[in-house]
């Protein structure tokens, strides 16, 4: 299954984005931590040269991907844009 602006490695699902400061990128990590716990379905989330957010979803207990993982994307993807408009 493709998913908007995510990559599927076969074990999960990642998407990088790039800021233009750690203040933006930090409140951002607290949108995406926010959503998960509203789902109770969690990424990893990695900060990468300061500015460089990497977030990789997946289902730890199945070692893989499951249907959880694929929602959550769409799910984060629909709560992105609702809170940028």
């Amino acid at each position: 299954m493709e998913i908007e602006n995510w990559e599927n490695t076969g074990k999960e699902l990642v998407r990088e984005w790039v800021f233009d400061n750690q203040t933006e990128l930090a409140e951002f990590v607290l949108i995406v931590a926010r959503f998960s716990d509203e789902v109770n379905h969690h990424a990893d989330m990695e900060i990468k040269e300061c500015r460089k957010l990497r977030v990789c979803i997946t289902t730890h207990d199945e070692s893989g991907l499951t249907e959880l993982d694929y929602k959550w994307a769409l799910g984060l993807n629909g709560h992105i844009k609702t809170k940028s408009t």
